[in-house]
């Protein structure tokens, strides 16, 4: 064996003999690694101290200004719509005596099994879970589904898809509401000119309604038309014949509801009893929306339309739709508002009305309940009708379910009594006041009703303790003509800007809803933001779905995003808007929790009511469209100014504001709409003596946005020179051309370091021994202690062909191996090649070209690899080609090169000795 001297032995460049760079770097990067996990800790830590922000207490409790009123009973006051079930029956007898001698036509019986008909209204959430739950108690669903907008017989159609499928697997007959209500306003001339019309067009309407019934899967249809002028009535009835005959035809039903009052005055029952189904008598609503405060339907009201409608007639044509819903009027305004029981018995009370004050609105409530219910549903079997309606599912009284099964004499078991008596406080948002600015009240408290029975054989209840909901309180309803736009998912240096500019132009002041990460990568936004006027809006830090955070993290969310904007602007604020759940009508107890959450931590909740859905992308008139439909249902609009694509926002705002200002509108800021300045809902920061959690954050945030800028503008520079660069190596290397160089033929020797190479290395000797180069060549390998066959290889091949040498040694590593190599060279040009390198036969008179050149001391090979079966062998094989086709040849033409590879490469051995030979 060939000792190497120890003489020989050079240290590497970054050798350290006496071992202290390394425990010095240790120490220094673990007292470094110390400091940032303890101030990371104490940061982090400051993100769950909640931010003491100090809103005005009317603004935090719209719930606790509730007043019940004391009022007269008014239930026994005769009203106009009770005199009219009167008029009517005696009409009617008269009628009958004058055409007492024409004879029925004969029709179909209707059948004797009792309709459970519910009236479904679609977008209520409540509606489809009533509907879900009680699915076996119901035999037909009426859900909302066409229109007819106008005398030429437009339909148009609006429906849930979810019904056809549920109907059809509870087995429950689909009867779509086919009306003349278009937005809130009924269109009697739709019906009117259709019913006069020409027979095509009439065709036309009722094919397209057959095809809607079909497509449907529905078993019929339920007519709803109202406020028809009577001097319609035979045109109406040829009609509806007509349309009863064609659906007939396909084997579906036509119901037809009845209004009582005025309205029956258009419908010839005579007729139409022989072709018609079915009557719904709507036996509810005896004080209208748009009437003073009274009864829905009072007993002798409710008792004497149910007689004169069923009196002498097929009962079982009858259904009689019974109320449960309650109307809330506030004492001076135009409209009364239908609300739920659930929200009708939140409200201190025990009768079936009340009135409260709500700060400075007086209201007045009456509504229907399941003793109400009861006591018509008795009326209603005593007269054999042929089933009763529910008006409406999601606002009934759960009990009316098991009222069903309460028998006419009213011995009631006991685990119905407790049903009936105890209200359960279930899961239902009941909402109270009007604006899209909530507070929230998640507690549960069942109610207590007592019931009897009075002296005509009526059940009775006595409200004792009201059922306790999970409640919205509103406010911020603001003035007839004061709207207010708000914009989330901001800032954006794209759109914001943008947005800002057409605000400033037309002189409106909105309200920004910031995600935190965007306001940490664009601080000089929110600052423009606060300082042209407008109000923030905490909106997350990243925009999660708080229904599905935990607790901590919606706090973590909330705070992380108050205490970065409180480092922008110097202001705290007070507005929250949920992600994905801004609307007014949460449906779900986990839409409440984050909202709940919220107002622990002294936020005021901004939903919203006009939702144009910009962030679809929908084209700037559908926007402007949609905000235009909407604005009778609030006055907070919801508009994005970044997630995306917001051109289409930026182009419809301008016209948005045209069309406030035509329509006599004012933009106000949130602040506004509740009664207080912009300082209560965004109060600034005291300038001294801030809470050291304030400061913590505070600096904080700012290392962290310094550090994020860093990074950003090295990544944005690092970018630039690696293109720079790439482009430079692209010319460079397509400039190359190799030139054409006088023949090299001296001795050169190949230098070959192996260890356990006893599977490649006779191949790799095979291929390098067919060169084509002309010179003399030796082969030296160093076989560096290997433990397989690699040594009885080479041996074998040595004794084939003397130009073959083999040098062995202990196992020291390919440096060593390849030192010791050299030190048996004996010629001026050395090629080293890897134990697996194969070499082509032209490979080697290629390399050695370059030398003919006196001033060249190395040239670098153009290695490839060869097994590409493997993800790191094909990344290498990448690597190679950049690195031999490009960077190379680029340096090559600078005359750079200065390192070539031990796969393949050539040297002179006096460079090698001039620079001290290898480094160990």
């Amino acid at each position: 064996m060939h000792e190497i001297p120890p003489e020989t032995v050079r240290p590497f460049v970054f050798s350290d003999p006496a071992g202290k760079r390394w425990p010095r770097l240790r120490l220094v990067l673990l007292i470094a690694g110390v400091l940032f996990f303890l101030a990371l800790v104490v940061f982090v830590q400051t993100l769950f101290v909640t931010p003491q922000m100090r809103v005005p207490f009317s603004l935090r409790q719209l719930k606790g200004q509730l007043r019940a009123l004391q009022k007269e009973n008014p239930a026994g006051q005769v009203t106009t719509a009770s005199l009219l079930w009167q008029k009517f029956g005696a009409a009617r007898q008269a009628a009958k005596k004058v055409s007492k001698s024409t004879p029925a036509r004969p029709r179909k019986k209707s059948p004797d099994n009792e309709v459970h008909l519910a009236f479904y209204t679609n977008g209520d959430p409540y509606s489809y879970t009533s509907l879900q739950q009680h699915a076996a108690q119901i035999t037909h669903l009426c859900p909302e589904w066409m229109t007819v907008i106008n005398g030429m017989g437009e339909l148009q159609v609006d429906g849930d898809s979810r019904l056809p499928k549920f109907a059809a697997n509870k087995g429950i007959a689909l009867m779509p509401l086919l009306t003349n209500l278009v937005g809130d306003t009924w269109q009697p001339e739709a019906v009117e000119n259709l019913a006069h019309g020409p027979a095509e067009r009439q065709e036309r309407f009722i094919r397209n309604v057959l095809a809607v019934l079909r497509n449907a899967r529905a078993s019929g249809v339920v007519i709803d038309w109202q406020q028809i002028d009577p001097a319609y009535r035979d045109d109406l009835a040829s009609f509806i014949d007509k349309f009863a005959d064609v659906l007939h035809d396909d084997e579906k039903e036509l119901w037809l509801c009845v209004q009582p009052g005025q309205e029956l005055d258009y419908i010839d029952f005579d007729r139409l009893s022989d072709n018609v189904d079915r009557f719904v008598a709507m036996l509810f609503d005896e004080t209208s929306d748009i009437d003073p405060p009274g009864p829905l339907a009072s007993r002798p009201w409710f008792e004497g339309w149910l007689h004169v409608l069923l009196e002498d007639t097929d009962t079982k044509q009858w259904i009689i739709a019974l109320g449960s819903y309650g109307y809330d009027w506030t004492i001076g305004a135009k409209k009364a508002e239908l609300i739920s029981f659930p929200e009708a018995v939140k409200a201190p009370s025990y009768s079936p009305y009340f009135y409260f004050q709500d700060e400075d609105k007086e209201h007045a409530v009456w509504f229907l309940d399941a003793v109400t219910f009861l006591n018509e549903l008795r009326e209603v079997r005593d007269q054999k009708a042929g089933g009763f309606a529910l008006y409406r599912l999601g606002c009934e009284d759960p009990a009316i379910w098991d009222a069903l099964s309460v028998p006419r004499d009213l011995k009631i078991d006991n685990q119905t009594r407790q049903s009936l008596q105890w209200i359960k406080a279930t899961d239902t948002i009941t909402d109270v006041g009007d604006g899209e600015i909530v507070t929230v009240d998640e507690s549960h408290t069942d109610g207590l009703r007592n019931l009897g029975i009075d002296a005509a054989g009526y059940l009775t209840a006595k409200y004792v303790k009201f059922a306790q909901f999970p409640t919205l309180y509103h406010q911020g309803a603001g003035g007839e003509h004061q709207v207010a736009i708000t914009f989330d998912d901001g800032p954006d240096p794209r759109w914001t800007p943008k947005i800002l500019d057409i605000l400033k132009g037309a002189n409106a002041k909105a309200a920004f809803f910031l995600v935190g990460a965007n306001a940490e990568r664009y601080p000089k936004l929110v600052r423009r933001i606060v300082n042209e006027g407008h109000e923030i809006g905490n909106h997350t830090y990243y925009h999660p779905n708080l229904a599905l955070c935990w607790p901590e993290h919606i706090r973590l969310e909330l705070n992380a995003t108050q205490l970065l904007l409180e480092t922008i602007t110097g202001r705290a604020t007070a507005l929250f808007r949920p992600p994905y759940a801004a609307d007014t009508s949460p449906s779900q107890l986990s839409e409440l929790i984050p909202l709940q959450i919220a107002e622990d931590l002294n936020y005021l909740v901004v939903l919203e009511s006009i939702d144009p859905e910009d962030w679809a992308k929908p084209g700037a008139d559908i926007i402007l469209r949609r905000v235009k439909q909407q604005r009778r249902d609030g006055s907070i609009i919801l508009l994005h100014d970044a997630g995306g694509d917001r051109s289409q926002t930026v182009e419809a705002l301008p016209r948005i504001l045209e069309w406030l200002h035509t329509r006599g509108d004012t933009v106000v800021p949130l602040s506004t709409l509740l009664g207080t300045t912009r300082d209560a809902v965004m109060p600034p920061l005291a300038e001294s003596g801030q809470p050291f959690a304030r400061v913590v954050s505070s600096t904080g945030f700012r290392v962290y946005h310094a550090v994020e800028e860093f990074l950003w503008a090295f990544m944005i520079v690092a970018t630039a020179l690696v293109v720079i660069r790439t482009l430079i190596v692209v010319w460079l290397a397509y400039r190359f051309r190799r030139r054409p160089r006088a023949e090299f033929a001296e001795p050169v020797s190949v230098v070959i370091a192996a260890y356990n190479e006893g599977k490649v290395i006779a191949n790799t000797l095979r291929a390098l021994l067919t060169t084509d180069y002309k010179g003399d060549v030796e082969v030296i390998v160093v076989d560096d202690g290997s433990r397989d066959e690699t040594a009885t290889e080479v041996q074998q091949i040595a004794a084939a062909d003397p130009r073959v040498r083999l040098l062995q040694q202990q196992n020291s590593g390919k440096a060593r191996a390849l030192q010791r190599a050299l030190s048996a060279v004996r010629r001026g040009i050395v090629v080293f090649i890897d134990a697996d390198t194969q070499c082509q036969r032209d490979t080697l008179p290629r390399l050695l070209e370059p030398f003919a050149d006196a001033g060249v001391g190395a040239v670098s090979g153009h290695a490839k690899v060869g097994n590409l079966r493997r993800f790191i062998a094909r990344c290498q094989a990448l690597e190679y080609t950049c690195g031999f086709n490009l960077d190379r040849r680029a340096y090559n033409r600078w005359n750079c090169i200065t390192v070539v590879p031990g796969a393949i490469s050539a040297v002179r051995k006096e460079a090698i000795d001039e620079a001290g030979g290898l480094s160990l």
